[in-house]
């Protein structure tokens, strides 16, 4: 009895540091890291669209497209490339055209064939 008290015990401890590590590395890993400061950032700036001036941000498939593109640069960032990986207001025409891309890889694509200064460092 004793032993099947001590055994669950430690099934339960393992499975509760098992969900912590998983926890711990969403929250370390630098990408996402980056990609919630660029997205965080990017907020402040406080886009609007089109002649209606409603706030970008509340418009969630735009918003969703900002965040696919602050993914996409934090990527770039974190592969050694040269790159700023936070969005800029100077950078909004270049910006709206990959907003409503459908995949990270295809936005990353965009931004190294349409930046021929983009290098690795």
């Amino acid at each position: 009895m004793r032993h099947g008290i001590v055994i669950a015990s430690v099934l339960f401890l393992y499975g509760c540091s098992e969900q912590v590590d998983k926890v711990e590395q969403t929250t370390i890993d630098p990408v996402v890291q980056l990609t919630d400061w660029c997205f965080e950032h990017w907020k402040e700036q406080q886009w609007t669209l089109g002649e209606s001036n409603l706030p970008a941000v509340d418009n969630l498939a735009f918003a969703e497209g900002i965040r696919k593109v602050c993914r996409a640069r934090a990527e770039l960032y974190a592969e050694g490339y040269e790159i700023y990986p936070f969005i800029t207001d100077a950078m909004q025409r270049e910006v709206y055209a990959l907003v409503f891309s459908a995949e990270i890889e295809d936005i990353k694509s965009h931004i190294k064939q349409h930046l021929p200064k983009l290098r690795r460092i």
